[in-house]
């Protein structure tokens, strides 16, 4: 009888070029390992090179077999990509090559502004009541004039559909009995990635009387690393539909903000705080006149 042979493995439909992990390291260069590993990555990834392209697996294993580093500094060297929009984490599986947003702004800050946190921070309680009037579910081509940017900065197109809230914020020492007014603030998420955020919202602010939008995020998107945030300070003052919630007789400070995770834009979110209940610390002030 005639002797078979096995058969050829098939190839499967992500089978290509071997991946190529070198990154061309060197110990006598000025900059440290973790510097030139991440920028040997990045050029990796723009140049397409097997094992760095879109949705493939990066570990730190496979990379320090390839070249003379420790995984450990690798891991800090992926951690920075991951914050730069690079790759994204995977719990317990390395990390993975993302589609880096080619409009995201380039100055973006790690830290995302979370007035429940400040307040807790500051011995502070901390409350939120609904603008009912002012939340709902609209498509992006109905918003008002005066959150049409949000469109832009989210990327929505006319059919789209999004989530509004709109509250105010109070803040009050836990020896005082009345609350203070801190802030006024609106909030525009995009439906398609965020499909529960009003109702959830709307019910964690009925039941323990407020909410945080940045735990959301972390909530919504557990595996995503790559949370920063865009900001805008100016003196704009508030819509005629938000002034009869202003109880302050000052004239209001407005703090605009984009947040960003590794897809792109998240939330885009308006907050008019009255300047003698909270005052906003910023390393660097860029002033536009126009």
């Amino acid at each position: 009888m005639p002797r078979l042979s096995a058969p050829a493995p098939r190839r499967g439909v992500g089978d290509g070029p071997r991946p190529d992990y070198r990154l061309g390291l060197d110990r006598r260069r000025a900059q440290t390992l973790r510097e030139q590993a991440r920028r040997a990555i990045v050029r990796a990834i723009r140049a397409r090179r097997p094992g760095f392209l879109l949705c493939q697996r990066l570990t730190t294993l496979a990379l320090a077999r390839a070249n003379p580093i420790h995984r450990n500094t690798l891991t800090h060297a992926m951690n920075d990509l991951v914050r730069l929009g690079y790759l994204r984490r995977i719990p317990n599986h390395g990390f993975e090559v993302v589609e880096r947003t080619p409009d995201r702004p380039a100055l973006l800050t790690r830290h995302m502004l979370s007035l429940s946190e400040v307040a807790q921070r500051s011995g502070l309680q901390a409350r939120s009541t609904l603008v009912p009037q002012e939340c709902g579910e609209r498509r992006a081509a109905e918003l008002p004039a005066r959150l049409r940017r949000a469109r832009a900065e989210l990327g929505l197109g006319t059919g789209d559909r999004v989530w509004i809230l709109t509250r105010c914020r109070w803040v009050r020492a836990s020896s005082q009995k009345r609350w203070m007014l801190a802030a006024v603030e609106q909030s525009v998420l995009p439906q398609a990635i965020t499909p529960g955020f009003l109702p959830a919202a709307v019910t964690e602010i009925q039941e323990r009387g407020d909410f945080s939008l940045y735990r959301y995020l972390r909530r919504a998107f557990p595996r995503d690393e790559f949370f920063k945030a865009q900001y805008e300070i100016s003196l704009e003052a508030l819509p005629e539909a938000l002034a009869s919630c202003w109880a302050s007789p000052g004239p209001p400070v407005k703090v605009l903000n984009v947040t960003y995770g590794s897809q792109g834009a998240l939330e885009f979110t308006q907050t008019w705080f009255d300047p003698r209940r909270a005052v906003l610390l910023a390393g660097s002030l860029d002033v536009r006149v126009g």
